[in-house]
């Protein structure tokens, strides 16, 4: 049976604080707001805005560290042990029921949200689920969409992704904007075990590979898999410990390492991230590789490269 695996949901960019984070896209990127902005959840004691940026949404968050109990949370716990980072993936889903059946007939275990630990209970519909991220490399959500005639009240009421509202077009940030950013193009994920890895991303969520190789730039060997109508997530091993993943690795293990976008003009992306004061650590012919650094720990590439 089809896991029924739709377009992203959003990427987690972990941060210290809410406000400087939401400035920092708002200026380099340039996003669609309205989604949800600057929401606190009590539930999960977090801040967060989401942020559509061409086809892909990016939910910045923060601990609520103002908030007694916060580094008790699951996410408190997170932002302590790794701090500012990429924290996780999440997909729309057909039916959140079948992901569900999946995960557990592999033996990776599914969490529910706000902390209440893992569950053997079928979720029931619009209920988003989360695996436990020693289970699968990095913590993925899986989340139902409702129709637009029910807005998705996981968020606040009348919320609605604007990918899915009439007339919405992704292409805006293609012509009109400095990154000339056209589409996300992969997510990448480091690990130390690839055999591992395909086994979760390729056999248990029903990936499709659809490339592998080695990269001078990175310094890594790479396996890219299709996950759904959308997202290709970048299996990446370290061949040396001196590289960015290298180092994420040695400092923080298996996980979300760095989101790639797709841009119409490699050197207008260029001139426009130094106007930025981002910082260009390497580059080759196709692809710029940021200062983690200088995008808020969070490692951002943008290539010409078609998969």
């Amino acid at each position: 049976m089809s896991l029924g695996i739709d377009e992203i949901y959003h990427i987690i960019h972990m941060s210290d604080d809410l406000p400087p984070l939401d400035s920092w896209y708002d200026d380099v990127f340039s996003p669609r707001r309205g989604m949800m902005d600057n929401h606190y959840s009590s539930n999960e004691q977090r801040y967060a805005s989401l942020l559509t940026i061409g086809d892909c949404v990016i939910e910045a968050l923060a601990p609520s560290r103002d908030v007694e109990g916060w580094d008790a949370m699951p996410i408190g716990r997170y932002y302590k042990k790794f701090g500012p980072h990429w924290h996780s993936l999440a997909w729309y889903v057909e039916d959140v029921g079948v992901v569900w059946d999946r995960l557990r007939s592999r033996d990776i275990r599914v969490l529910r949200g706000g902390g209440a630990g893992a569950t053997d209970e079928r979720p029931k519909d619009f209920v988003p689920i989360f695996t436990h991220p020693k289970d699968t490399i990095a913590q993925l959500q899986f989340m139902q969409r409702r129709t637009l005639r029910e807005p998705d009240d996981y968020h606040r009421a009348g919320d609605v992704d604007p990918r899915f509202l009439p007339g919405w077009s992704p292409t805006w940030w293609a012509t009109n904007h400095g990154l000339t950013l056209e589409r996300l193009a992969y997510v990448t994920i480091i690990t130390s075990d690839l055999d591992r890895a395909t086994s979760i991303y390729v056999d248990a969520l029903q990936g499709t590979l659809i490339g592998e190789g080695e990269s001078k730039l990175t310094e890594t060997r790479d396996l890219y898999v299709a996950i759904g109508k959308q997202v290709v997530v970048q299996l990446s091993q370290p061949l040396t410990p001196d590289s960015i993943a290298g180092k994420d690795l040695e400092t923080n293990g298996d996980t979300i390492h760095a989101v790639c976008f797709k841009v119409r003009d490699l050197s207008a992306a260029e001139r426009y991230l130094k106007g930025k004061h981002i910082d260009i650590v390497e580059r080759d012919e196709d692809t710029i590789l940021t200062d983690p650094s200088t995008t808020f720990r969070a490692p951002y590439r943008f290539t010409t490269a078609e998969l």
